[in-house]
């Protein structure tokens, strides 16, 4: 048997399609309020989306069809404003 890494965690975000390993993606939640907000730590409880970190992926969130089908037309489906500068 060979000692690797062993499993990396794979995921796709949600806004260009990109499969790419999990701490490379940034994981956005419904909060209690039914706003998408990011969760930096990967631990809020729900359903989460994956988006890159780069500018083009997070002005992709605008459109509000990825959002829904992320996570499934639950919530407001917006990011809160403060919430978005916390990336950029």
């Amino acid at each position: 048997m060979s000692r690797g890494k062993g499993h990396i965690p794979v995921r796709t975000c949600i806004v260009c399609g990109a499969k790419k390993e999990k701490k490379e993606l940034v994981r956005l939640v419904l909060d209690s309020e039914g706003w998408v907000v990011p969760d930096p730590d990967g631990r809020a409880p729900g359903r989460g989306a994956y988006v890159c970190k780069t500018s083009n992926c997070w002005s992709g969130l605008k459109d509000r069809k990825k959002l829904a089908r992320a996570f499934k037309g639950k919530g407001r489906l917006t990011l809160k404003e403060n919430n978005l500068e916390w990336h950029l």
